[in-house]
């Protein structure tokens, strides 16, 4: 009960930092599933629970009730998730301890991200446009990115923040579902890593390199999302567009899990990942498809570096 009600209080205050005008607030606010995640990985997902809702009902209190809805869904339900599949296990016929694997873990939080983009979608649907003629959901987006632009750049002038908005409208549900899925991913990783590093862990670190084999659904999603984003118009086809970049995430770490698999071992080890990760990011925007293509190959090949993977398959 201590454990839950600190985590929550923690991860409340960390969410509502941004609100208080604090000028670290962006980065406070990203670390608020933080708290909860190093309960739940600690003591199991029914504490991560309970700190999730103590966190809830806190930001209710700081900040109103709608912040609340938003942190739920968003912080403390990840939180749970994550904690309640990272500790499954299973004892194999020779008696070692299978842990859940990640890139299933990974799968969960990408299907939540797709919900999350669908329930966007359902509630701002109908919001732009006017009372003669209602707008859909691409319209709600441009007013809704234009109003931010207002806010954050003023002194660019009209012609270029037009071209921002060219390149944020027609993936912005993307961004958002990209951002989150990454920032609860990051979150994730860090708890892992602080509760090893002080001894409180209940299941060792995952060879990520190893272990990193998707779901197969997230196949059938990619594959359904690029059909209808090409071939359908209007705010469906806007949606699978989206729901593609999204799903095209986890395929991406599974692209650079191979890579370090690869690299692993070698002499110069280190120095391919700094070379390897210096041309992504020269690349920029485009990083995501060159991994994600390695990913999409491990994933249709079924490829597994030499070894025991230690993580098992979902069918």
């Amino acid at each position: 009960m201590g454990i839950a009600l600190a985590a929550g209080l923690l991860s409340a205050l960390l969410f509502a930092s941004l609100s208080e005008g604090l000028a670290i607030g962006m980065l406070l606010t990203y670390l608020a599933p933080l708290p909860l995640m190093i309960a739940g990985l600690a003591r199991g997902a029914a504490t991560a629970g309970l700190a999730g809702a103590v966190a809830t009902i806190a930001i209710a209190v700081l900040s109103g009730g709608a912040a609340s809805l938003p942190f739920g869904l968003a912080v403390a339900v990840p939180a749970v998730i994550v904690a309640r599949q990272a500790l499954l296990w299973r004892t194999t016929p020779s008696g070692a301890v299978e842990w859940y694997p990640p890139g299933l873990v990974l799968g969960w939080l990408t299907g939540m991200a797709i919900v999350l983009i669908l329930i966007g979608a359902a509630l701002a649907s109908g919001q732009g446009g006017t009372d003669l003629q209602p707008g859909g959901l691409q319209d709600w987006v441009s007013a809704t990115v234009g109003r931010t632009l207002d806010l954050l750049t003023p002194t660019l002038d009209a012609t270029q923040r037009q071209q921002v908005a060219e390149w944020w409208v027609p993936f912005f549900p993307a961004l958002v579902g990209g951002s989150w899925l990454a920032m609860t991913l990051v979150n994730a990783s860090l708890a892992q890593s602080v509760l090893v590093r002080t001894g409180h862990n209940r299941r060792p670190s995952p060879a990520y390199s190893r272990e990193m084999d998707l779901p197969s659904w997230l196949g059938v999603v990619l594959v359904t999302a690029v059909a209808v984003g090409t071939m359908v118009e209007g705010d469906l086809g806007y949606l699978g567009r989206s729901i593609a970049v999204v799903t095209l995430f986890p395929f991406a770490l599974s692209g650079l899990a191979a890579v370090h698999g690869w690299a692993a071992g070698r002499p110069n080890a280190r120095m391919l990942l700094v070379a390897v990760y210096g041309v992504l990011f020269l690349v920029s925007a485009w990083a995501l498809l060159l991994v994600a293509g390695l990913g999409l190959v491990r994933f249709v090949t079924r490829f597994r570096p030499t070894g025991d993977s230690g993580g098992g398959k979902e069918k």
